[in-house]
């Protein structure tokens, strides 16, 4: 049976319903499960034992937070990983931005300068259409998103898959194994307004707050991006016969 892992990077326990929707997004039956904590003890080695990653969203920053256990350790995994050489990992918000950082892109604010939330749909690039069959790229997809900060720059040997009307990076490829989602394949409608709405709605004024509300209620299809990163969990890695940045 294969083990693949959560690394949850809230700094607390977790929101175990937000866990679990990540495992039930990517996983499989006949699959092990894990979830991780980049702060504990033994985390590095533990997840090096896993025949896959999937890195968590969180309140973190990489560029603000970056010497604190959570953010170092996390980076140092990444980077461990792309040593190793076997080990696909998949990163979602945050876990997309360590990618990023980790492996020498450049993380800062959104273009816009103002934290992004709602749901945007993606726009697959030319060289998307190129790589991938149109199982995904023809399909709609769209993901809610909650963030302050992306990828504005890319690591080097990496392919931009999508992007959307707020970042260029929405969804990249490093290395032909590391996958960065911008959004939250994992999240849907009701938990954006029930949670992430909540959380959030002391950054936006009324203008902004309905602008939230208004994308609130467009369509949230992830599924193109989920089996985007199953194909990657399965393989190992992508797009094996060559693809450059």
């Amino acid at each position: 049976m294969k083990k693949y892992a959560v690394i949850w990077c809230s700094p607390v326990a977790g929101d175990v319903t937000l866990q679990a929707r990540i495992s039930a997004a990517f996983s499989r039956e006949d699959e092990q499960w894990d979830v991780l904590h980049p702060e504990s003890e033994g985390f590095l080695a533990s997840a090096l034992d896993y025949s896959g990653l999937v890195i968590s969203g969180s309140p973190k920053s990489v560029v603000h937070d970056a010497d604190t256990p959570l953010v170092r350790n996390l980076l140092a995994c990444i980077r461990a990983a792309d040593g190793k050489g076997d080990i696909p990992v998949i990163g979602l918000c945050f876990g997309a931005q360590a990618i990023g950082a980790a492996l020498g892109g450049r993380v800062e604010k959104n273009p816009s300068g103002q934290f992004k939330l709602g749901v945007d749909r993606l726009n697959w690039s030319e060289q998307a259409r190129a790589l991938l069959d149109e199982s995904i790229t023809a399909a709609p997809a769209a993901l809610v998103q909650s963030h302050g900060e992306c990828v504005a720059s890319l690591p080097a040997d990496s392919v931009r898959l999508a992007g959307s009307a707020t970042i260029p990076n929405e969804v990249f490829l490093v290395k032909q194994r590391f996958l960065g989602i911008q959004g939250h394949p994992e999240v849907d409608s009701a938990l954006l307004r029930q949670k992430f709405m909540a959380y959030h709605r002391r950054l936006f004024d009324d203008v902004q707050w309905a602008r939230v509300e208004r994308e609130s209620r467009q369509p949230v299809e992830p599924a193109p991006v989920i089996a985007l990163g199953r194909r990657l969990l399965d393989q190992g890695r992508l797009f094996q016969h060559g693809a450059g940045a």
